[in-house]
């Protein structure tokens, strides 16, 4: 599994054993500390929706995305064929991304 997740609780994953796309570390993921690192530029493109995420989720190989339930990134999956809910609570939503291995 390759997730994609919300920033402010990546460390929280982390700390349960579950690799994530990005956490509270900013410096870890800029080009600013991390050289030819942009995982945090393209983590805010994402969640702004000023990207097309499909192509950033293929770029990363990305197999799930567990994102806040009122975020604007779910308000659009939600309504994709390709992504399958897998699990909702009032404050999260983990999907499946259908198509992630097509490419292998």
């Amino acid at each position: 599994m390759k997730l994609y997740n919300d920033y402010n609780y990546g460390s929280y994953l982390l700390y349960r054993g579950i690799p994530v796309f990005i956490d509270s570390r900013a410096d870890l993921y800029s080009k600013e500390f991390n050289e030819g690192c942009k995982i945090f530029d393209d983590y805010m493109d994402i969640s702004n929706l000023s990207v097309y995420f499909e192509d950033k989720f293929e770029d990363y190989g990305i197999t799930h995305i567990m994102s806040y339930a009122n975020s604007k990134l779910t308000m659009i999956i939600s309504r994709d064929d390709n992504y399958k809910e897998l699990y909702r609570d009032k404050y999260f939503v983990l999907y499946e991304r259908l198509n992630a291995n097509e490419a292998e």
